[in-house]
């Protein structure tokens, strides 16, 4: 069940990416990152053993289909999941700061990706399109975090068949 809800996670980003139209500077109207939301969703839902390695999939999976770039992601999405388990020791992880988590991350995501686009000089990309990305991407991605948690809830998704 774990690796079907991955691949369908990945499915869903690349159907918004790729085929939902896009409506400003090649941006589109709801930009997910639901991969991302997925990690933070996972956190409690499967082993800790398999958490890290799990991201560490994920994220491999999203630099073969999103973003060329070899092992890109997988360590963000790495560096994430281990600020998750660093919050967890401090505050207990619930709804509300997994929806924060959510803000955070995808802020810091693209704020990444903005300034490793900016300083290589290939700027195309504008904080005009960063806040508008990031407001579109909020959306989207809190929807699908909330979808998941109600479908899942109390559930962990390594041992459900």
């Amino acid at each position: 069940m774990l690796y079907l809800i991955i691949l369908i996670t990945i499915f869903l980003d690349y159907f918004f990416i790729y085929y939902f139209p896009s409506y400003f500077n090649n941006l589109n109207f709801l930009y997910p990152m639901l991969t991302l939301t997925l990690i933070i969703f996972l956190y409690k839902k499967v082993d800790s053993k398999k958490y890290f390695k799990i991201v560490f999939l994920i994220g491999f999976l999203y630099d073969i289909f999103f973003s060329y770039i070899f092992l890109f992601n997988s360590l963000i999405f790495l560096m994430f999941a281990k600020i998750i388990k660093k919050i967890d020791k401090y505050i207990r992880i619930n709804l509300v700061i997994n929806l924060l988590l959510v803000i955070l991350f995808i802020f810091l995501y693209d704020l990444i990706l903005f300034f490793l686009v900016y300083l290589s000089s290939y700027n195309v990309v504008t904080l005009n399109d960063l806040i508008y990305k990031l407001k579109n991407s909020l959306i989207s991605n809190i929807s699908f975090y909330i979808l998941l948690n109600f479908t899942f809830k109390n559930k962990k998704i390594s041992k459900l068949k």
